[in-house]
């Protein structure tokens, strides 16, 4: 089994004002880490994570409250494996949302008479930008469901291209008539 080599972003902040808490945790959220108790978030070791988690650390010193960002390792596998099925599962629940928003997306855009509104165009920037952070978060590759994500865009551009182009005939069809 490989083992992982772990970021753990102990923290404790002022309980008031509690907006600083919802900062905390809407940040660690956004990362995709997972909390190995109160306080202390894991996130496996890359740069990326390492610069995010540095900067978090840095700003809740700067709110008022204490943030250490430690190395390590699990010492028992079964302990490793169970964080890992938690980012795993994590990682699978944000596809099943995004194949779900796929589909919902695609039965829009094939009805009838179907257009693109300034709502829908930015329902669909968001389940495009939420599918790329969904895939920077799969660190352990648990989205089996990507390539069906991927596909079910590139199906909505092609449904786009399609409905831009009938709109182009029928606007030819009156500029000529």
């Amino acid at each position: 089994m490989h083992r992982t080599v772990w970021l753990a972003l102990s923290y404790n902040v002022p309980i008031n004002p509690s907006k600083v808490r919802v900062y905390v945790w809407r940040k660690l959220k956004e990362f995709g880490a997972e909390y190995l108790r109160q306080g202390v978030a894991l996130l496996p070791n890359s740069a990326q994570n390492f610069q995010q988690l540095s900067a978090l650390a840095k700003r809740i010193r700067e709110l008022g409250g204490e943030a250490s960002l430690l190395e390590m390792r699990f010492t028992d596998p079964a302990d490793e494996l169970a964080m890992t099925a938690r980012f795993q599962k994590q990682t699978q629940e944000e596809y099943a949302q995004l194949l779900a928003d796929c589909a919902d997306a695609l039965n829009r855009l094939r009805r009838p008479g179907a257009l693109l509104t300034p709502k829908e165009g930015d329902r669909l920037r968001q389940v495009v930008k939420r599918y790329r952070r969904a895939q920077a978060r799969d660190y352990f590759h648990a989205g089996t469901a990507a390539g069906e994500i991927e596909a079910g865009i590139n199906e909505i551009i092609g449904s786009l291209r399609g409905m831009a182009s009938d709109l182009g005939r029928q606007l030819r069809s009156l500029m000529e008539g």
